[in-house]
């Protein structure tokens, strides 16, 4: 049975939602740029946002990204290795899962 109602896990959906800001990534292993976010939006039970990286006219590997709040302050980041060619736009997928588990 669980504990928290739809309605409460639906308004911090919102809240986090609104909360995710500024996503960034980084091109092998350098520095650090910030992508354009494309669309953020709540998709049954995750928070799911889109965020270009475009192309740079040259191969390259898509080493990391992380994610900033409205406040500026880092919420998570993870390393990653998505391999591009000279032609290849990236379009990141963030889904961020937002549910109660029961054990």
């Amino acid at each position: 049975m669980a504990f928290f109602t739809d309605k409460f896990l639906n308004d911090r959906r919102e809240e986090l939602l609104r909360s995710v800001d500024r996503f960034q990534y980084q091109l092998n292993g350098g520095a650090w740029q910030t992508g354009t976010v494309n669309s953020k939006e709540i998709i049954g039970t995750n928070v799911v946002v889109f965020v270009n990286v475009p192309n740079f006219g040259r191969a390259d590997t898509i080493t990391g990204v992380r994610v900033y709040d409205i406040n500026g302050a880092l919420a998570g980041q993870q390393s990653i290795s998505l391999k591009r060619t000279s032609l290849n736009v990236a379009l990141l997928r963030f889904t961020f899962p937002l549910i109660e588990t029961e054990e």
